[in-house]
C-alpha cells in the first residue's frame, strides 16, 4: 500500500506500526520510508503501461523530495 492509501488506525489516527516519520506518505511512497511504487505493484492500479511510466516520473519527483527532507 501506499501513500493515502495507508490505513490508519481506527482507535488513535496514528499511521501504522513501522512508520516512523512524523509526515504524511508522500503520494506513491510505500509503508516504508523512502521506498516509492509505481504501476502494477500499486493498489488500484489500471494496469496500464502509459499510466506506469507517469506514475513512474512522479515517483522519481518524490525521491528528490524525500532525498531533500532532513527526516528520512
Amino acid at each position: 500500500m501506499k501513500g493515502p492509501d495507508l490505513p490508519r488506525s481506527e482507535s488513535n489516527g496514528h499511521w501504522p506500526k513501522g512508520w516512523a516519520l512524523n509526515r504524511d506518505p508522500f503520494w506513491l511512497e510505500s509503508s516504508q520510508p523512502g521506498i516509492f511504487v509505481a504501476g502494477d505493484v500499486r493498489h488500484g492500479s489500471v494496469k496500464r503501461v502509459a499510466a506506469g511510466v507517469g506514475e513512474g516520473a512522479t515517483a522519481v519527483m518524490f525521491i528528490h523530495q524525500y532525498l531533500a527532507s532532513a527526516e528520512r
